[in-house]
């Protein structure tokens, strides 16, 4: 048992079914442990200072956090059969889909969890409640659950998400599940028959929320049957291990995501960078703050506010430190991607960024 990592989990989790996913896919030895109140307080916290899941303790009893750096850590140790493409243009798909799912396509998972309380509401309370307290009775961890889950389900208007926006985050939904669900008609991965490490990231949303709450689960069934087959096969250990597609192909079918991260997307995480910024300067040594004021942005043509999250800057610098810092034979293979993709992906992807973030003893701090 000494080689054996450990997840601190829940099924409920967004990010939490991203790193399970990547645990399975590379048939790393591990257990997963449900994060309740108990492991928080006596583990997770001390350690940590603060509740945040997933956890990945490993062998050597170092407790790794952040879904993504999880991830990179694996990759160094696990190397074989990588989840990032080693082609230009299918790594800088991989990042951009990685950043865009990551901090938004979550919106839309977030929203049809807590806004249909008719149909998701006493499945939420019961799994939050035997989160936190597995051996209370089953009425106390409705009780607890209701009272526990209050900090996620009032966060809606944080993410932009108002009567103003709803019927544009709901059209959007519906339109990314059709997009998909053409997509998994033809590949079983988003780039070919390797799943990448946006995969694993749509994992999230899509497994940790919209295929556990019932109401979009229904959605789901009806709109997008391929993707519940892609969500079964990615939380499946594979027979046998494939390639990405030959040729650093990028299938068009992704192309439609790709064109609305740009559009809605984009904007968004690239005012964070320049808020971000600013911060920063003005606050030079300080450990970055999960929030930071509110900003403008667009969905489906209506405007709306919401918070800054400064989380997405750390998601965001991945592909656009990719592109600029790419040779020029790397950078003429991206541009035949980034010229299909069309509106401001070039200028967009070539925004300096003046201060850079990183993750040190579980914190976002600037870089020197």
């Amino acid at each position: 048992m000494t080689d054996i990592y450990t997840m601190y989990g829940a099924q409920i989790s967004n990010y939490s079914a991203k790193v399970r996913s990547y645990l399975i896919y590379k048939n790393i030895p591990f257990q997963e442990v449900v994060a309740s109140n108990y492991v928080y307080d006596n583990l997770l916290v001390p350690t940590v200072g603060f509740r945040m899941m997933p956890m990945l303790r490993t062998p050597e009893g170092a407790l790794l956090q952040d879904s993504t750096d999880i991830i990179d850590a694996m990759e160094k140790r696990f190397p074989d059969m990588p989840v990032y493409p080693s082609t230009p243009r299918q790594h800088l798909a991989a990042l951009m889909l990685e950043a865009y799912i990551h901090d938004w396509v979550r919106v839309p998972a977030m929203y049809y969890r807590w806004a249909f309380p008719k149909y998701n509401r006493d499945y939420l309370v019961r799994e939050f409640g035997r989160m936190y307290e597995p051996t209370l009775n089953l009425d106390d961890q409705i009780v607890l659950g209701d009272k526990n889950s209050a900090w996620t389900r009032d966060r809606l208007p944080a993410l932009g998400v108002t009567v103003k926006t709803i019927p544009q985050f709901e059209a959007w939904t519906e339109r990314l599940l059709g997009w998909l669900d053409e997509h998994f008609c033809r590949h079983d991965y988003l780039l070919g028959n390797r799943p990448c490490t946006a995969d694993f990231t749509l994992m999230g949303p899509f497994y940790g929320h919209l295929y556990r709450d019932p109401y979009s689960l229904q959605l789901l069934r009806r709109i997008a049957p391929n993707v519940i087959q892609w969500i079964e096969r990615m939380n499946t250990a594979p027979q046998s291990y494939d390639e990405f597609l030959p040729n650093d192909e990028v299938p068009t079918t992704l192309l439609p995501l790709l064109r609305h991260a740009v559009e809605e997307y984009f904007p968004v995480a690239i005012d964070t960078i320049r808020k971000l910024g600013k911060w920063i300067d003005e606050n030079p040594g300080i450990p970055i703050p999960r929030f930071l004021g509110t900003q403008d942005f667009s969905i489906g043509g209506v405007s709306e506010t919401r918070t800054v999250w400064t989380c997405m800057q750390y998601m965001m610098q991945r592909p656009l430190r990719l592109y600029q810092s790419a040779t020029a034979s790397h950078r003429s293979d991206m541009d035949a991607l980034v010229d299909a993709i069309g509106g401001d992906c070039r200028r967009d992807l070539s925004f300096k960024i003046t201060r850079t973030v990183k993750r040190e003893n579980y914190k976002y701090l600037a870089e020197s």
